[in-house]
């Protein structure tokens, strides 16, 4: 009887813990000049420590984006998780057509690329400037220990001037770029690679390619935009509600007084005997 009167009380303390988590996630936002704006939005994740809720379109069509020349095919991939275990997961970005892009299992990036998918960044002189790639994408994960990580990957990437039909290639850009890789060509463009920034510890925003066009239609393009975190670790709530607990502790106490009134009881009687 004390033992339970004690176990009474530990319960009464026990804390039940849910870890909260989130992400988002972007695919594509192209800047005018003039002021236009043309974005395939946002896709948002949120978990409670019991219930994931997914806001957003996250495989949205190319036509979100309006009346814009600058992407005519492909694919818009903006895929967010926000696990029960204080995890989260985002991918975005862009690919070919008859490409897909997910998030998998263990809240890795999954992508397999398709076509060729071609962005035109506007003219120099008789040149049309375009990036050509098979797929280019962001992804992170974040836990609410708490930690992020993140990364960019670019494939068969390159910025591409044509005249009079003649293609030529003005950069090969990285398939694995490291954090903040800073590319330009002088009088044409300048580019940011896996671009990762941090408002907190456990939060971590990566952006797989911002482009900023010298002259032009194009003022900016930025492509694959995931945020995951914070997360974090929910106060505890105890299993007895604490309206409850001084009744709880003082059931445990009256079990344990009782326990040990009636072994003494005993005792006493004991020895009586004896």
């Amino acid at each position: 009887m004390l033992a339970g009167g004690l176990a009474m009380v530990v319960l009464a303390a026990s804390p039940a813990l849910a870890d909260t988590s989130q992400a988002t996630a972007s695919a594509l936002q192209i800047s005018l000049v003039g002021g236009g704006l043309a974005s395939s939005g946002t896709a948002t994740a949120t978990n409670d420590g019991t219930t994931e809720s997914i806001s957003g379109n996250t495989n949205p069509p190319l036509s979100v984006l309006g009346g814009q020349t600058v992407i005519t095919a492909g694919v818009l991939g903006q895929y967010v998780r926000a696990f029960n275990d204080g995890t989260s997961a985002a991918c975005a970005g862009v690919l070919g057509s008859g490409g897909t892009i997910n998030i998998g299992a263990g809240g890795s990036c999954t992508v397999t690329p398709g076509a060729s998918v071609t962005l035109t960044l506007g003219t120099n002189g008789l040149a049309t400037i375009t990036l050509v790639a098979d797929a280019i994408y962001a992804q992170c994960s974040a836990t609410s220990s708490p930690s992020a990580t993140g990364s960019a990957t670019l494939v068969n990437a390159s910025i591409v001037s044509t005249t009079l039909g003649i293609p030529t290639t003005l950069l090969t850009l990285p398939a694995n770029p490291a954090a903040n890789t800073g590319l330009n060509i002088p009088g044409v463009l300048s580019l940011v690679l896996n671009g990762q920034t941090s408002s907190t510890p456990g939060q971590l925003t990566v952006t797989a390619l911002n482009l900023s066009a010298l002259g032009g239609s194009l003022a900016s393009l930025v492509i694959g935009s995931a945020g995951c975190g914070p997360n974090a670790i929910a106060p505890p709530v105890p299993v007895i509600p604490l309206a409850g607990m001084p009744i709880a502790v003082g059931l445990g106490a009256v079990a344990a007084g009782t326990g040990g009134g009636i072994m003494l009881h005993r005792r006493r009687r004991a020895t009586v005997r004896s």
